[in-house]
């Protein structure tokens, strides 16, 4: 009786308001087809998860992923795909493994938040890191270009699009010559992105894609050598990786799996142009509730640098944001707890929340405000 009413009632699948930063919302079509395929993966009769990854099925799925991936980004051939463990930290560490040459090698680092600031003393164990800026005591937006002071030669900038803690995107590429590498994570498929004037793009698929547990590489391939100054463990080696497919080691079949399929489905529904646009709407609907709340809700993130995906506020005491979260988890608007390291209320808008859920928390948003006043 359980399984039936789960998996056939629709109100109960979908009474839930998802908002978590990751792992996050995956779209309900998507879901479906999981459902409907899980134990006949590609007509084999064996379940994905079961699935050899030296299977021709699976084979076929790494093939079709790297050439959805390649339409929907508009990758360059030169470009090299990997899929790879670890995630986006792992990658913190494996790029300057794979990319610092010699001792001598300068790397810049733009820190605007939590997670460009631990990839910088990732980098520190290999690499000598130069900060762009000095790293504020509070982080509220994008530093000014003008600001900056970037290495002259340096092996490479590297800087985080959206800070996932903090609600803080980058409106627009990092302006450099040298060599950039961008942690796209929590913004990933969430709007066009000009690929050939990067060096690498890298990004956890947990937040705005799939379940948790694989790191997408977009990696120009001049930069994929074996003339490196550290030793690079074979599973993060991204020459060795390429060479392989993704395959050197067993991947993540599930998450790989699910990765395909959203790419299937935002292609389906509009591709990045609409996405773009949503994301857009949804953001603006929250920021335009915080900002006429007459501080009752406060977002400290410069208005030029506030996330389209994790809306970051916080109310006039942690008791208050500890009722609001319980309020709303009272309606079933879950995941708004903001990151334990920073407190406040997070609301993470991706590709898959929809515009119904952002207007239910908006309309709780008011509700609590009123009730409050």
């Amino acid at each position: 009786f359980q399984h039936y009413y789960i998996t056939n009632n629709l109100s109960f699948r979908n009474m839930v308001h998802l908002f978590n930063a990751g792992p996050a919302k995956v779209p309900e079509e998507v879901k479906e087809q999981i459902q409907s395929e899980f134990f006949n993966f590609a007509g084999s009769g064996i379940s994905v998860i079961e699935i050899s990854h030296r299977s021709p099925e699976f084979t076929a799925l790494m093939n079709e992923s790297n050439v959805n991936l390649r339409e929907i980004l508009e990758i360059p051939d030169n470009y090299r795909i990997l899929w790879l463990a670890g995630g986006a930290t792992g990658l913190f560490s494996s790029i300057p493994l794979n990319l610092i040459t010699s001792k001598d090698d300068v790397v810049d680092y733009v820190v605007t938040g939590t997670w460009s600031k631990g990839a910088a003393k990732e980098a520190e164990k290999y690499a000598n890191v130069n900060y762009v800026v000095p790293i504020p005591a509070d982080f509220t937006g994008v530093p000014l270009e003008e600001s900056m002071k970037f290495t002259p030669g340096a092996k490479y900038v590297f800087y985080c699009d959206n800070e996932t803690v903090n609600g803080i995107e980058f409106p627009h590429i990092l302006k450099t010559d040298s060599t950039i590498v961008c942690d796209m994570s929590s913004n990933f498929l969430s709007r066009a992105v000009d690929v050939q004037k990067y060096g690498a793009i890298f990004a956890g698929v947990q937040k705005n894609v799939a379940p948790a547990g694989l790191g997408v590489l977009i990696i120009r391939e001049d930069l994929i050598s074996a003339d490196r100054l550290h030793q690079v463990p074979k599973v993060w080696d991204f020459k060795l990786q390429d060479a392989a497919n993704s395959c050197l080691n067993t991947p993540n079949v599930f998450s790989l799996y699910v990765t395909n399929l959203v790419l299937k489905h935002l292609m389906k529904n509009g591709g990045l142009k609409r996405y773009s646009e949503l994301s857009r709407q949804k953001s603006s609907a929250i920021y335009d509730i915080i900002d006429d709340s007459n501080g009752f809700y406060a977002c400290k993130i410069d208005k030029d640098a506030r996330s389209r995906m994790n809306v970051t506020f916080k109310l006039a005491s942690k008791d208050l944001e500890a009722e609001f979260v319980k309020k709303a988890a009272d309606l079933r608007i879950e995941g708004v707890k903001g990151h334990r390291s920073v407190g406040g209320i997070r609301a993470s808008l991706y590709n898959a929340v929809t515009m119904e859920s952002v207007n239910f928390l908006g309309d709780f948003m008011k509700s609590f405000q009123k009730n409050h006043m």
